[in-house]
C-alpha cells in the first residue's frame, strides 16, 4: 500500500509540474489535493505499530526505516511547501492592488517568503534523516529511491537558499521595507558595448509599499561629459577601456561587469541630477521585445505601435532613419523616453500574461539583456552567482566561461548591420594536466558601399564617415588561465592586436578591427589553463541585435 501511494505521488508531482508550466491553476489545486492525500496515506502506513516494530528486525528493518523516512520527507514537503505554494499560485493575481496604497499587493511576496523559510527547515531536516539511512543494507529499489530523494532534496535546498535572498531583494525593490528609488538604464545595442550598448536613456522609478511611479527621466545630454565621477574602478579596466569608462555615462557599460557600470551610472546621477539611488536596473531593446510578448502591442503618441516583432528594429535603426541628423538627437531621445515609460506603465498596470512575462524576464536575464545592481552590499551579495548580477564567474568550477565582448568606437549606430560568430574548442583530453582553449571570432559587415553612403548622419561613423567602422573585441579567458596567442586570420580593412592584459581575474586579448562595408574580420585567441577543476566549457558575450552564432566543442574525456 505504501509503495502504491509513493508511486502515485511521484506521478502526481510530474503532473503538478506540467500544470504549473501550463498555468492550469484550476487543475493544479485538484492535483495538489490528491497529492496531499497520497503522501498522507503513505506516511500513515509507515507509522503503523507493526511497521515500527519490524524496523528492529535485522535486514528487513533498515529497508522499512528507509521507506518510512522517504515517505515522511515527501509528506513534509507536500504539506509544508508544495501545497502552500500551489495555493499561492492559484490565488495570485498580478493585477491585484493594495486598497490603501493602490500599489502591487505585497501579501504574495510575504507569503512566498514564509514558504521559503518553511522549505529551508523541511529540506535540511529531511537531509539529516536521509543521512541516517545505511543504503548498503537496503535492497536495490529502496536504495535507488533514497539516492534519488537525496539528490532532489540537495538540489531543492540549494535552490531555496538562492530564492530567499532574491525574494527579499524583490520585496525591497517594491518598497516593502520603505521608499526606494531605482534607476532604469536603457542600453542601445546599435552602438555596442560589452554589456549591450550605449547607455543614453534613464528613468528613475520610485517605489513605496508596492506603488511604483516614474519620478524623473534623463538622457546622456543631461550629464556632464569628460569629467570622471568619483567611483572606485580597477586600473586594469581603465587601461583597457580608457577614462571613457568613468567620464562618459553612455560608455560606462564598456566593461563586462555590471556592478562597475551601475556604480558609475549611479555616481553620475548623484553628481549631475542631485539624488542618490538604491539600485540600477539595465534593459535593452532585446529585453523590451521579450516583455512585449507578455504585454501585447503598445501604441505611442507618434502613432507607432510597438510589438515584440518590430521593437528591436524601430528602437535600434528605424528611429534614426526618421531623425537622421545629429541635431535630431533630442527627438530620438524623446521617442526612447516615451517608449520606455509606456512599456513600464503597462508592466506596472499588471496587464500582461504572467507565464509569458516570467518566461520573457528569465530569457532576458539569461541572455544578458536584463541586469540589476543594488547599492546595499548585503542585498547585492545575495545576487552573487546569478546572471541577473551581470558578472563573470569567479571560478571555473561550475562553468569554464570564455567571454567575447564588442565595443563600437566609431561613434555610430552601425551594429544593426553587424554579424558576429564565435567558435570555441578545448583539447582537455589531449595533454595531461593542461588544457588549451581556442576561440575564433568573426565579424562581418552586412553593408554595401551604396548603403553606407546613404546612411543617416546619426548612424554613420562620426569618426570615419562611410569609409570604415571600428569595433574593439575583448576575449576574456577562463579564471587563472594564461593568454598563449592571438592571430589575425582575416584582416578586413585593418585589424590590430593590442597587448594582452588582465582584468576581472582573467587574461584578456584585446583586438581592434576596422571594417569597410561588406568586409569580414576573423581573429583567433588561445588560452592555457590547468585542467583540474574545469567545469563545462561555455561562452558568454555581448547581446547583439543579430545574435552571435556560438559554437562550442567541449570533449568528454574517457
Amino acid at each position: 500500500m505504501v509503495k502504491t501511494d509513493l508511486e502515485a505521488a511521484q506521478q502526481l508531482v510530474d503532473q503538478l509540474q506540467a500544470q504549473v508550466k501550463d498555468g492550469d491553476f484550476v487543475a493544479l489545486n485538484a492535483t495538489s489535493a490528491e497529492l496531499q492525500d497520497r503522501a498522507s496515506s503513505a506516511v500513515n502506513g509507515t507509522h503503523d505499530l507493526t511497521w515500527r516494530i519490524a524496523e528492529f528486525v535485522p535486514v528487513v528493518g533498515e529497508n522499512l526505516k528507509a521507506v518510512r523516512i522517504v515517505a515522511e520527507s515527501i509528506d513534509d514537503v507536500v504539506v509544508d511547501v508544495a501545497a502552500p505554494a500551489v495555493t499561492l499560485l492559484g490565488s495570485f493575481d498580478v493585477g491585484a492592488r493594495d486598497p490603501e496604497t493602490g500599489g502591487f499587493d505585497l501579501a504574495p511576496i510575504k507569503k512566498a517568503q514564509e514558504i521559503v523559510a518553511a522549505a529551508t527547515t523541511v529540506f535540511s531536516t529531511s537531509l539529516e534523516k536521509i543521512d541516517t539511512i545505511n543504503v548498503s543494507s537496503t535492497v536495490g529499489p529502496v536504495s535507488a529511491a533514497v539516492v534519488k530523494l537525496d539528490g532532489l532534496m540537495t538540489s531543492a535546498d540549494a535552490m531555496v537558499s538562492d530564492m530567499g535572498p532574491l525574494l527579499n531583494v524583490a520585496g525591497s525593490a517594491l518598497g516593502m521595507d520603505g521608499p526606494r528609488n531605482y534607476l532604469l538604464a536603457f542600453q542601445n545595442n546599435a552602438e555596442s558595448t560589452a554589456l549591450g550598448g550605449s547607455a543614453a536613456s534613464y528613468t528613475l522609478m520610485h517605489s513605496e509599499n508596492g506603488a511604483i511611479s516614474i519620478a524623473a527621466q534623463a538622457n546622456s545630454g543631461d550629464f556632464e561629459e569628460g569629467t570622471a565621477v568619483d567611483v572606485d574602478v580597477d586600473q586594469s579596466a581603465l587601461d583597457l577601456y580608457s577614462s571613457y569608462l568613468v567620464d562618459h555615462i553612455n560608455t560606462s557599460t564598456s566593461r563586462p561587469d555590471f556592478p562597475t557600470a551601475a556604480k558609475t551610472i549611479s555616481a553620475f546621477w548623484a553628481r549631475d541630477q542631485g539624488a542618490a539611488v538604491d539600485g540600477v536596473i539595465s534593459v535593452d531593446p532585446l529585453a523590451l521585445a521579450l516583455v512585449l510578448k507578455a504585454t501585447g502591442p503598445i501604441t505611442l503618441t507618434s502613432g507607432d505601435v510597438l510589438t515584440d516583432e518590430n521593437a528591436v528594429g524601430l528602437l535600434t535603426n528605424g528611429i534614426y532613419m526618421r531623425y537622421p541628423d545629429n541635431e535630431d538627437a533630442p527627438k530620438a531621445d524623446a521617442f526612447f523616453e516615451e517608449a520606455a515609460a509606456s512599456i513600464l506603465a503597462k508592466v506596472i498596470s499588471g496587464e500582461f500574461d504572467i507565464n509569458t512575462m516570467i518566461s520573457a524576464v528569465t530569457d532576458g536575464i539569461n541572455k544578458g539583456s536584463i541586469m540589476m545592481w543594488v547599492a546595499d552590499p548585503t542585498q547585492q551579495s545575495s545576487l552573487d552567482g546569478s546572471r541577473l548580477q551581470g558578472t563573470l564567474p569567479a571560478s571555473n568550477a561550475d562553468d569554464t566561461v570564455v567571454g567575447v565582448y564588442y565595443r563600437d568606437t566609431s561613434a555610430s549606430k552601425i551594429d544593426y548591420y553587424l554579424d558576429t560568430s564565435t567558435q570555441t574548442t578545448s583539447d582537455k583530453c589531449s595533454v595531461p594536466g593542461t588544457t588549451t582553449i581556442t576561440t575564433s571570432v568573426t565579424l562581418h559587415s552586412r553593408l554595401t558601399e551604396a548603403q553606407a553612403e546613404d546612411l543617416p548622419e546619426y548612424v554613420n561613423s562620426k569618426n570615419f564617415g562611410a569609409e570604415k567602422f571600428r569595433t574593439e573585441v575583448y576575449v576574456y579567458g577562463p579564471v587563472g588561465a594564461t593568454l598563449a596567442s592571438t592571430q589575425v586570420d582575416a584582416e578586413g580593412l585593418d585589424t590590430t592586436i593590442r597587448a594582452g592584459a588582465s582584468d576581472l581575474g582573467r587574461p584578456v586579448a584585446p583586438i581592434v578591427a576596422d571594417l569597410a562595408p561588406g568586409e569580414t574580420t576573423m581573429v583567433t585567441t588561445s588560452f592555457t589553463v590547468a585542467t583540474a577543476g574545469l567545469g563545462p566549457l561555455t561562452v558568454r558575450g555581448t547581446p547583439m541585435i543579430h545574435p552571435t552564432d556560438v559554437t562550442v566543442t567541449d570533449p568528454k574525456c574517457p
